[in-house]
């Protein structure tokens, strides 16, 4: 049987009690949050978002790699809730108001975006009553579709199917030639 192996690595994280038998507030989760209301969010963000141009630099990044603004909102502020910045309840609030700074920033510097991943998905889908309005459409200028036929077998080797053997061995009343009587 294989023997266990368990690297000293993995023994490093954190024990379920561990913060009972520490000093309290050694980490932010423990201490109380820098912002408590959303006004106060409002001014945190837009500094943050706004006036450092490292900040808006990566952002245009990332959002030339095909990232989408929701995603990117919904990390800076989870990011900020678990650096003790402001509670979960202000990341929610705060969340679409970052959103639009983030679009103010793409279009500011004519940079495309991706809003949502699930409404790029909806971009990409056509729906079915184009698709059928196209075919009409197709119908109407070529005439008759052709019905799928079965594509014929051709070449050395081609095997015809059996309809085809009996159409092709049935001779007809011009290939039958009948021996002349002798009188």
């Amino acid at each position: 049987m294989a023997e266990l192996k368990i690297s000293p690595e993995m023994l490093q994280g954190a024990v379920p009690g561990m913060s009972l038998t520490s000093e309290p507030q050694q980490f932010p989760w423990e201490v109380p949050t820098q912002i408590t209301t959303v006004e106060e969010a409002v001014e945190y963000y837009s500094e943050r978002l706004m006036e450092d141009q490292d900040v808006e630099d990566s952002l245009l990044v990332a959002l030339d790699n095909g990232v989408s603004i929701e995603k990117l909102a919904e990390m800076l502020t989870v990011s900020a809730t678990m650096n003790g910045v402001h509670n979960l309840d202000v990341s929610f609030l705060i969340n679409p108001y970052v959103r639009e700074v983030m679009k103010l920033i793409a279009e500011g510097a004519g940079q495309d975006y991706v809003d949502s991943y699930s409404e790029l998905d909806s971009k990409k889908k056509v729906p079915y009553r184009l698709i059928k309005e196209m075919v009409q459409e197709t119908l109407d200028e070529e005439g008759e579709l052709i019905e799928n036929q079965e594509p014929v077998a051709k070449g050395l080797m081609a095997r015809p199917t059996i309809g085809e053997a009996v159409e092709e061995t049935e001779p007809t009343k011009e290939d039958i030639t009948l021996p002349e009587e002798e009188v």
